[in-house]
């Protein structure tokens, strides 16, 4: 199952209401959870954006990010995810935004992945390719 970069911001942002939550599924879901490089870096971008309360610093984010990341496996696009993302965007009409969404779900299906944990449901149910849960529902 892949961990949305929404599940990470909440587990390291001390201001969220959800980061308990987020935190508890991160740990009792660790063994079956799988994070894509690209929610590594919409991760460290919503953590050091100016506009966050409680916003961190690079070095701390990166640190934390690390932290998080010993206990997963870190999942890459291969030479199949773009081929996914470009049949994902023609068969869904998708363009703007919507293709970094059609990407990461590339990217867990191109590494076997059926499953996405995300408080973003909306974003991610139009793709019947991909079972979306949300932890926090």
């Amino acid at each position: 199952m892949l961990a949305d970069s929404n599940i990470l911001v909440y587990s390291l942002n001390d201001d969220s209401s959800k980061q308990s939550l987020a935190q508890k599924f991160l740990q009792e879901n660790q063994d079956n959870l799988e994070i894509a490089h690209q929610n590594i870096f919409e991760t460290l971008r919503i953590l050091t954006h100016p506009k966050l309360s409680a916003r961190m610093n690079p070095i701390e984010a990166i640190q934390a990010m690390k932290d998080i990341l010993l206990g997963y496996r870190v999942i890459s696009p291969n030479d199949q995810t773009y081929r996914i993302t470009l049949a994902l965007m023609n068969k869904y009409n998708l363009a703007s935004d919507m293709i970094f969404d059609a990407y990461l779900v590339a990217t867990a299906l191109s590494n076997g992945i059926d499953t996405i944990a995300t408080d973003n449901v909306r974003d991610f149910k139009q793709f019947i390719e991909i079972k979306v849960i949300n932890p926090f529902s």
